[in-house]
């Protein structure tokens, strides 16, 4: 098979993919976020060089809590949104339902980890992580929908 003929085939993979490209970067950056507090939070924890934020608290602390939960979200959310921006493209959905997917996983990937890390600090805005939570329930209830959808019938797969 000449190199030409291979050209078509991954243009058209490569442009399937690209409507998903924001996610991918989304998730690349929620690691390095991640790990760029998760550098920060180092500093006073296990008795660091520095001492804890007095509005963290102590360990056990809900405000320390969501902080720590914060952190670890980006990385997370991260993950599931580079797998979501490659499985999309193979699913069997409509443009419409992939979008909505990527839109929302995004917006949940970005906003839960902030509101997580906001809540630490001031505790009322905990009440907002419904929003962003649901938005990351939506994305993956429509990636389960398409790879249902892709599976074909799971009862004759059983015999």
């Amino acid at each position: 098979m000449s190199r030409d003929s291979d050209t078509p085939q991954l243009e058209a993979a490569s442009t399937a993919g690209s409507e998903f490209e924001w996610n991918r970067l989304v998730g690349w950056v929620s690691f390095v976020v991640g790990a760029g507090s998760g550098l920060v939070m180092g500093l006073w924890s296990f008795e660091g060089p520095v001492a804890t934020p007095a509005l963290l608290g102590d360990y056990a602390d809900v405000s320390r809590r969501l902080a720590r939960l914060g952190h670890v979200a980006f990385f997370g959310l991260g993950i599931l949104n580079i797998l979501l921006a490659r499985e999309l493209p193979t699913m069997t959905l409509g443009m419409r339902a992939k979008r909505v997917a990527a839109a929302a996983m995004t917006l949940g990937n970005v906003f839960l980890p902030l509101t997580l890390l906001a809540a630490a600090v001031y505790h009322p805005v905990k009440y907002l992580m419904p929003f962003p939570a649901t938005s990351v329930f939506v994305a993956l209830s429509i990636a389960v929908y398409g790879v249902w959808r892709g599976t074909g019938n799971l009862g004759d797969a059983r015999r």
